[in-house]
């Protein structure tokens, strides 16, 4: 019997399974963020009092600063509910792996969790392309896929990647250099086979003795 990991269903499948872990990551890092700010409004807070109780008013300055820098993030960026948006999302794109986890791999199936996937992803924010490729990563190593076909991102890529996208035009590259070699490896294979083939059909075309020849 066939299974998901055949075919056009392969890439559905892994589609949505990077879709969950592209959204938990995200809300892993928003959470952060959050406990982070709300953290450090918390004891800085509690330590300028104390300082202004000892009359220590310009520390008392810098700490009420960065108790109005930290709730000034959490007010633009609204770190906590860009985590449960990516928590929500996450939790839909787990459903549906489920559900692909008990369906049979049919057209019927496999229209039916397109469809799905269609429908979450018009939910979901911009994607943060440098998240995206990590989460295709794990999900392709999780697969056993070889390190050669994973996507080279950097540390800082990696790192922060969660605020900014950057040096795309050497991964676009990396990915030119990969396809151009699967294309000329492609053209290798099918001249070989091309050059095996001519060469069975001119040795037909020739024929062979059926006995000793006659002199």
């Amino acid at each position: 019997m066939s299974d998901w990991t055949e075919d056009r269903y392969y890439d559905t499948c892994f589609a949505v399974e990077r879709g969950r872990r592209y959204h938990a990551k995200m809300q892993a890092f928003y959470d952060w963020c959050y406990n982070l700010t709300r953290a450090a409004t918390a004891l800085t807070g509690t330590a300028s009092f104390f300082v202004l109780l000892a009359h220590g008013t310009e520390i008392a300055k810098y700490l009420t600063a960065i108790v109005a820098t930290a709730a000034a993030l959490d007010s633009v960026f609204r770190f906590n509910r860009k985590a449960r948006a990516h928590e929500a999302l996450a939790r839909r794109f787990t459903d549906l792996s489920s559900k692909i986890a008990g369906w049979e791999p049919t057209p019927t199936n496999l229209k039916k969790a397109r469809a799905e996937r269609l429908r979450i992803e018009k939910d979901e924010p911009p994607v943060r392309r440098l998240i995206d490729l990590q989460a295709q990563n794990e999900e392709a190593r999780s697969r056993d896929v070889p390190s050669e076909h994973m996507v080279p991102l950097t540390w800082s890529q990696r790192t922060f990647g969660y605020a900014f996208t950057f040096g795309m035009k050497r991964l676009e590259e990396w990915q030119t250099r990969g396809t151009s070699a699967q294309t000329l490896i492609e053209t290798v294979v099918v001249r070989e086979t091309t050059v095996t083939a001519a060469a069975q059909v001119l040795q037909d075309d020739m024929g062979t003795p059926s006995g000793p020849i006659k002199n």
